[in-house]
């Protein structure tokens, strides 16, 4: 039988007040997440965001973090400390270590645990996991799935649920990048003393010569869900809901980073988003409930990410509109024009079921994300962003 944590009913998501504050917003989840109702506490971001500022680390090594892991653990201690013990920030090289521990103390004391994604440059609160066994010491626990709060998009938060083998070639494809304290390690906080074991994930392909159509997709889509009934959980179980249908996939160019390596790593999944039939944006554009990542190769499920609120996915038409009018080119000038869907961790996104528009008009690239922002270059954010 499969082993669950789930935390998901005592912990609030709320999203990103401003674009750097996926630690204060992080924080704010975990003191209002406490498992004791009496012990939760509610701070305002720019309150949460300056306590941190406070407390991150002054090593001159450890500068351009928006929020660090000292920062993130010494604000909790002075404004909402756990009555369990002291919160100790766990920083490895070793992922099986950290994932372990993370399964461990959620499990043992139900606290919510932050940690640090994309290379060490986003923070994220993991609610739930599904192993193949509870994590006991001596045991070496097979983890299945993962859920977390993402404070992503500005001022919505998602629930994304993810298979075990994505977080590892995703959100924790390498260690912090940033060099200084943390720099080649994993990093989350636990609640000590550290437990001696690991636990273990079985990485699977992800990459393939032809992509599936999508008709092909939308049908595989609903077997899958069919079959792993991920919305038998909140707030996946809108799916089921009376007029959800599913809206055109989008199929996404993805790529990553791995560790501090400069190499790309392209690949490819669709989006499928779902959402209540008749539910429109003003642009008329419709509204994104929820939405599923499924592999465009294999057709295996990826994750899942249900948004606080509804969101419009930006039309390739729009796009390629904003990204023509920023170069103030005439009809007659433009030559060639190529609009990719495209997701890499930056300043733009940290969500896969988010990501921003390639627009190539006469081999001049530019980026537009789902609020039609512009941008010239893909930059990254400040590490703890």
């Amino acid at each position: 039988m499969p082993f669950s944590a789930d935390l998901r009913k005592n912990v609030p998501l709320y999203g990103i007040e401003e674009h750097t504050w996926s630690g204060a917003a992080s924080a704010q989840m975990v003191m209002m997440g406490y498992p004791d109702p009496a012990h939760r506490l509610y701070y305002h971001q720019p309150d949460i965001w300056n306590v941190i500022q406070a407390h991150n680390s002054t090593d001159a090594a450890d500068a351009g973090w928006a929020t660090d892991p000292y920062g993130l653990r010494d604000c909790l201690m002075a404004l909402n400390a756990p009555t369990t013990s002291t919160l100790e920030v766990f920083s490895v090289p070793n992922r099986d270590d950290v994932t372990f521990q993370i399964m461990y103390w959620m499990n043992k004391n139900r606290y919510p645990v932050p940690a640090l994604t994309n290379g060490g440059e986003h923070w994220v609160v993991i609610i739930d996991f599904e192993s193949d066994m509870e994590p006991d010491e001596g045991s070496m626990p097979s983890l299945q799935s993962i859920t977390y709060y993402d404070p992503e998009p500005h001022n919505i938060g998602t629930t994304t649920m993810k298979a075990a083998s994505d977080w590892y070639q995703e959100e924790w494809a390498g260690p912090v990048k940033r060099s200084g304290t943390w720099f080649g390690n994993y990093v989350a906080f636990i609640e000590p003393p550290v437990v001696r074991a690991k636990a273990k994930v079985i990485e699977l392909p992800r990459t393939g010569e032809k992509t599936i159509s999508p008709q092909d997709m939308v049908q595989g889509t609903r077997r899958l869900m069919e079959e792993l009934r991920f919305w038998d959980k909140p707030p996946f179980a809108i799916l089921r809901r009376k007029g959800i249908v599913n809206h055109p996939p989008i199929l996404v160019r993805e790529e990553l980073k791995s560790g501090s390596e400069e190499k790309a790593r392209p690949g490819y999944y669709y989006i499928v988003p779902f959402g209540f039939e008749k539910e429109i944006s003003p642009r008329g554009v419709p509204l994104a409930r929820v939405s599923v990542v499924v592999n465009a190769f294999t057709g295996r499920f990826e994750e899942v990410g249900a948004f606080r609120r509804p969101v419009s996915y930006l039309p390739e038409r729009e796009a390629v509109a904003i990204a023509t009018r920023a170069l103030h080119l005439e009809k007659d000038e433009i030559k060639a024009t190529n609009a990719v869907a495209m997701y890499q961790p930056s300043e733009m996104t940290h969500l896969r079921t988010y990501p921003f528009w390639r627009v190539t008009i006469n081999d001049r690239a530019l980026y537009v994300d789902q609020l039609g922002r512009l941008s010239n270059t893909i930059n990254p954010g400040p590490s703890g962003s």
